[in-house]
């Protein structure tokens, strides 16, 4: 019966502790939100590029991709979401390496149980989002440095590894990480063009992307003025 007590009243403490907790973490998130401004974001610019990317082990090839700034969370600090598509095929060297590979493993490797080498090709679809600190100063050309995270889907294919534990190791959705910089111009109000840089890093794989396109801007753009209490004002 007081082992029965005890657990009542622990049930009841934890019940009231909960209880109080709610307010003060919807009270602490909402003052996170106000202070990061992430409530007021709203999308400020949409734009539309092309551009060369060096995968590791595979060959360079053309990328396509749009973004969307959703401007201002901190003075000079943009939210910036975006998507890619590439597709290429493995480097003939890092094909002929693997199945060389698998023919030295062979118990007989000798007539036609030897490996021949064929193509691979992979298909990369990434979503992400970063960061992007671009200075606030008078004037139409802004450069900009950023980081962020992504998705990557990833997809293989090739008669040498169809139904094969490497397609399987290769078909996969994989998180990483990626930095990026370059400079934006504002040739009118509406429009502009922008250049940029771009370095992803997820295990096992290392890109790098060079990239131009154009930029539409949706009206007035809003910033975020310091006022003297800290917490910023927008104009």
């Amino acid at each position: 019966m007081l082992l029965n007590k005890r657990v009542r009243e622990v049930i009841v403490c934890a019940a009231m502790i909960a209880a109080g907790a709610r307010p003060l973490a919807a009270q602490a998130t909402g003052s996170l939100m106000e202070r990061l401004n992430l409530d007021k974001l709203q999308i400020t610019s949409l734009g539309a590029s092309i551009g060369h990317i060096l995968p590791s082990q595979l060959e360079p090839t053309s990328l396509y991709a749009i973004q969307a700034d959703y401007g201002e969370i901190a003075r000079g600090w943009h939210v910036v979401f975006g998507g890619s598509y590439w597709t290429s095929r493995f480097r003939d060297a890092v094909v002929r390496s693997f199945v060389d590979t698998l023919n030295t493993n062979l118990s007989a490797p000798s007539g036609s149980t030897r490996v021949v080498a064929s193509p691979i090709s992979l298909y990369d679809v990434t979503i992400g989002g970063d960061l992007r600190y671009a200075p606030v100063y008078s004037g139409e050309l802004k450069p900009f440095l950023g980081f962020g995270i992504a998705a990557h889907v990833m997809n293989a294919e090739g008669k040498l590894i169809e139904g094969t534990f490497v397609e399987r190791s290769l078909d996969a959705i994989a998180g990483g990480f990626y930095v990026t910089g370059g400079v934006s111009l504002k040739l009118v109000s509406h429009l502009g063009v922008e250049g940029s840089v771009r370095a992803d890093m997820l295990s096992g794989f290392r890109s790098t992307q060079i990239r131009g396109g154009a930029t539409y801007y949706f009206g007035q753009i809003r910033a975020i003025v310091p006022a003297s209490n800290g917490n910023g004002r927008e104009r």
